[in-house]
């Protein structure tokens, strides 16, 4: 009965009207942490649980056999917008037996609450992949600007002689949506490659590239504030320095990030 009555209370939150006077006066009325374990239950089962992992057997469509997995409630943050209160939350799924290029899977949802502390969904992106060994990336919450937070995603991918580490965004701005808002390469190396001229001398790689990123909060008021991104190490072309403002759109609900900031080799 208690998943059920998440069913209908999740729901209600997307309806244009609110429903007729005493027509869930049967229903309990889930509140704050019981509202959240409710909406655990009812998407994932019984074991789900608010703090630490739960085992699972899921069936895998590839090989027709069950795989077990493992779920952890890896990010859960309340947050006030335009005078509402939401709770931000991503689900994090980890399958065994899993090769070193296969990705985990989140699940991003927000919850609003209203005035009598009551819970419903509004918004949501299931299934986001990404990580590496089967486990997802690193997942956390940030202030955006004075109308949006975010869910930052941090991952990494070694490749043959080179080694990159990720960061993207989910941007939430009070609306009934995540916005995919973009991503960035924080580190990228080629201490493991070897690079040979026209000479046939080769050396290892010398790239090694950092991006410190942080939102801007010098004009706190802003509704979306803008990256700030400062490079350092060495580059393509060697030793830098520099610091980038990348602002947000949105019209286009993403950061309008230089192609250059994203490439993936040097040229």
């Amino acid at each position: 009965m208690i998943s059920l009555a998440a069913v209908v209370l999740l729901a209600a939150c997307r309806q244009d009207t609110p429903p007729a006077a005493g027509a869930g006066a049967e229903k309990p009325v889930l509140r704050h942490d019981d509202a959240v374990r409710a909406l655990l239950q009812e998407r994932y089962g019984a074991p789900a649980q608010l703090t630490g992992k739960w085992a699972q057997q899921l069936e895998d469509p590839g090989t027709g056999s069950a795989r077990p997995v493992q779920r952890a409630l890896c990010a859960d943050h309340g947050i006030t917008l335009g005078g509402n209160r939401y709770r931000m939350l991503a689900v994090c799924t980890g399958y065994a037996n899993a090769t070193s290029i296969e990705l985990g899977t989140t699940d991003f949802i927000v919850l609003h609450e209203a005035a009598d502390g009551s819970m419903c969904l509004a918004a949501e992106l299931p299934g986001r992949a990404s990580g590496a060994d089967g486990q997802p990336g690193s997942i956390s919450t940030v202030q955006v600007g004075a109308g949006a937070w975010a869910y930052q995603i941090d991952d990494e991918l070694v490749a043959v002689g080179s080694r990159t580490r990720h960061r993207a965004w989910l941007l939430f701005d009070g609306g009934d949506r995540l916005a995919d808002a973009g991503w960035l390469r924080v580190h990228w190396d080629n201490h493991n490659a070897i690079e040979c001229n026209a000479a046939g001398h080769c050396a290892p790689g010398t790239l090694a590239l950092d991006l410190d990123i942080r939102p801007d909060d010098s004009q706190p008021a802003v509704p979306y504030w803008p990256l700030r991104v400062t490079e350092s190490g060495r580059d393509c072309h060697g030793r830098t320095n520099r610091t980038h403002t990348v602002t947000y759109d949105p019209a286009q609900a993403r950061y309008l990030i230089p192609a250059d900031l994203q490439r993936e080799e040097c040229r």
